[in-house]
């Protein structure tokens, strides 16, 4: 009884551990030169661990990333919507704090283009979030908030590409525009992508 007790209180300790072992070891020499091996070592633990709790090294790099991908994409959204100051959310994009996390991402993404079994992963994973937000468009439609006649589908994509495209031009080393400027431009988008006013 005290020993399951235990199991269950030391399992997400464990998958932490895991999971930031993952991402320094992925930041320091990339997925292909990671190591299962060398990321237990990392976290404490021996290969058994990591493949008691994931599939393989694919879905590994996919839980390291799922966070920053899931509250970039939502981010979008609301911003787009008007829910959410866009310049708050600026620094969900590009702050120096997420500098690595962020290098990660575009790992993610590379390897996909590399390794089938990270394609399968990541694809399967951006096609449940493009569904997903596709939702909230449809929603936010339903609530008026958004253009009845826009593809929701369509919209989801603008939304999942911008954060995307922000973190690729990060990356590149491109000087982005500061807070005060998106938030302009996200005031400008929300109102175009707003219901139209029938004229009385």
């Amino acid at each position: 009884m005290t020993t399951a007790g235990a199991t269950t209180t030391t399992e997400p300790v464990t998958r932490d551990r895991l999971l930031q072992a993952a991402a320094e070891v992925f930041a320091e020499r990339g997925y292909e030169g990671a190591a299962l091996a060398d990321i237990a070592r990392r976290a404490g633990f021996t290969t058994g661990a990591v493949y008691s709790r994931f599939r393989n090294k694919a879905e590994l790099l996919l839980e390291v990333v799922r966070g920053a991908l899931e509250a970039q994409q939502h981010a979008a959204v609301a911003a787009t919507t008007g829910a959410v100051p866009f310049g708050e959310l600026v620094a969900e994009f590009v702050s120096p704090d997420r500098e690595a996390l962020r290098a990660l991402v575009v790992e993610a993404h590379v390897a996909a283009r590399r390794d089938p079994a990270v394609g399968e992963v990541l694809r399967s994973f951006q096609a449940a979030r493009l569904d997903t937000l596709a939702a909230l468009v449809h929603d936010a439609q339903q609530a008026g908030e958004v253009e009845a006649a826009l593809d929701p589908r369509t919209a989801a994509t603008l939304f999942m590409a911008i954060p995307l495209g922000l973190l690729l031009l990060d990356a590149a080393g491109v000087d982005l525009p500061e807070s005060t400027e998106w938030s302009q431009l996200a005031t400008y988008t929300a109102a175009a992508l707003a219901p139209r006013q029938e004229n009385a």
